[in-house]
């Protein structure tokens, strides 16, 4: 008994799966966009900053309070994340767009690093045409 010719192309077909065709409607959890000092992360704001849970801990971690988050898109990638909003950060925000109205815009957002005798890192933010 001889076995029929397969060509390389018919033999990927057959071993293909297909995934399903859905569309998502929410992303119920999102991937964490993290600075790296001196290197810019470019997003979109899609929602306004909101407090993240408490999370339970010992030691110093049990005093700290609870992470400003934000939800973006990350221009580079398309890709939906969340970022972690440092105060420094918080505040640039807050000080030049009231109400919220940096949602819906883009912006090139650069971590510094801390400056000697300093506890925070410094900010430099660019607000982009989209």
């Amino acid at each position: 008994m001889t076995k029929p010719n397969v060509s390389t192309q018919e033999k990927a077909a057959l071993t293909e799966t297909k995934a399903p065709q859905f569309k998502v409607k929410r992303a119920i959890t999102l991937p964490l966009l993290k600075f790296v000092i001196g290197e810019p992360i470019y997003v979109k704001i899609d929602e306004p900053m909101f407090v993240g849970k408490e999370l339970k801990g010992s030691g110093d971690k049990a005093k700290m309070e609870p992470a400003t988050l934000v939800n973006c898109t990350n221009l580079e990638t398309g890709e939906q994340c969340q970022v972690i909003v440092a105060t420094v950060l918080k505040s640039i925000l807050e000080e030049e767009f009231t109400d919220n109205s940096y949602v819906g815009c883009g912006f090139m957002i650069t971590k510094g690093a801390k400056a000697s005798g300093k506890s925070y890192n410094p900010y430099t933010v660019a607000e982009l045409e989209l």
